[in-house]
């Protein structure tokens, strides 16, 4: 609420909806006195007969639900109609579906809503403005809404006719069939339709399953006496497969804003999470020290994936070479980097990639000597195994290192 000196309302916005920077800019208008509740009144007691005025005016009483100001929002669209019955006065931007419609038209979806989900109920207004505008941008927050008051309300008969034409309308949206699925479940009865339209739902979000449609397929399969089947849907492997997911979806998203060095906090927080989920996993290990040392955090980079590390993975080559390529590519903790490079090289010698990582830690030692020596290992045992995929990297780095010592 903004109040003027003496207590009157100047403007209200009712709820929250992010970004913040959106609202922010909601508020700021307010306070300039643009389209405000009281810069309105003002302008309405002056041009009674002004259908923009008129509606937006509305709006505001319509925001706020208690029976006072509804009465009121009723009212003033009601005179919306009947000063612009065919609506040729002028349109608007419907809120959050970003489509043009009419003052006239908007002002008839609005009066549908309110007599929907007012005390009485009313599903009949809402009904007729889907025939009336068949092409509206408000057609489908309309149908939304009716699909939201047959889920509890109506009788099995009138809903199983509307959700017919629902899901016939936008028959590959999963929330539209979900909530048919919703009646069905409340009702308890045509489970088997209930049960196909959840297997398409599934079809449809197989690459992200949503749980409520998941659970809602097995409350389907329950009321079927399908046990076995509820439990497939929505059992133990379900909610695991999910869980074991979740870490490296976690772990894309961190990556992606770390690379873009924007939403920085968020990353963070979301990498931590993935290893908190996963704490042995050595790919989350890496990767969430790589996301500490883009944000300049290496110390908790060492933390997590330092020397300390290597005392229990002293005999695994793989792991070794992992560690100290990842360092030198940071170009820090080198020391610790060419221990483990050293290591890796032992217990593989015939592994042309521990040669190569052993190089790369003494060219950024700048041991060049060392360095070219590991990259001929290198090469040498890459174009014995016939690596030839691997060879013209090797080549490029001893060109590289030849580059350092004559600069040297």
């Amino acid at each position: 609420m903004l109040l003027g000196p003496d207590g009157t309302p100047i403007d209200w916005i009712v709820g929250y909806q992010p970004p913040a920077d959106k609202y922010r800019d909601r508020v700021e208008k307010s306070l300039k006195g643009i389209d405000t509740f009281q810069s309105l009144s003002e302008r309405y007691a002056k041009e009674p007969k002004n259908v923009e005025v008129v509606f937006k005016l509305a709006r505001k009483f319509s925001v706020r639900y208690d029976d006072q100001n509804q009465k009121k929002a009723l009212e003033l669209f009601k005179q919306v109609l009947a000063i612009d019955p065919e609506g040729k006065m002028g349109t608007t931007t419907a809120e959050y579906e970003e489509a043009k419609v009419t003052y006239t038209e908007y002002a008839e979806f609005s009066m549908g809503e309110m007599q929907l989900f007012g005390m009485k109920g009313e599903a009949r207004p809402l009904q007729d403005f889907i025939k009336k505008y068949p092409k509206s941008g408000l057609q489908y927050p309309a149908c939304k809404d009716l699909g939201s008051y047959y889920q509890r309300s109506g009788s099995k008969e009138e809903a199983a006719r509307f959700f017919e034409d629902y899901i016939a309308k936008y028959p590959q949206d999963p929330f539209v069939l979900n909530s048919y699925v919703s009646r069905i479940i409340q009702d308890k009865t045509n489970i088997d339709k209930g049960i196909e339209l959840e297997e398409k739902i599934r079809d449809l979000t197989k690459y992200n399953p949503i749980l409520s449609y998941q659970k809602n397929l097995a409350d389907l399969y329950l009321l079927k006496g399908d046990k076995a089947k509820a439990e497939e849907f929505y059992g133990k492997d379900f909610i695991e497969g999910r869980v074991s997911r979740l870490p490296f979806d976690l772990m894309d998203y961190a990556n992606f804003w770390a690379k873009q060095k924007m939403n920085t906090e968020s990353a963070v927080e979301m990498a931590e999470l993935a290893l908190k989920l996963k704490p042995d996993n050595n790919y989350l290990i890496q990767s969430v020290a790589n996301i500490y040392c883009q944000v300049d955090r290496s110390d908790k980079a060492l933390e997590i994936y330092g020397p300390d590390c290597l005392k229990k993975h002293q005999d695994e080559a793989q792991y070794l070479e992992g560690y100290a390529s990842f360092w030198s590519g940071q170009g820090k903790n080198l020391e610790s980097a060419l221990d483990a490079a050293k290591r890796a090289s032992e217990l593989s010698p015939d592994d042309s990639y521990s040669w190569f990582v052993l190089g790369g830690v003494y060219q950024n030692l700048n041991r060049f000597e060392d360095a070219l020596k590991a990259e001929e290992k290198a090469l040498g045992q890459a174009e014995t195994d016939k690596e030839t995929s691997f060879i013209p990297r090797i080549k490029q780095k001893i060109e590289e290192i030849k580059k350092g010592m004559s600069q040297k």
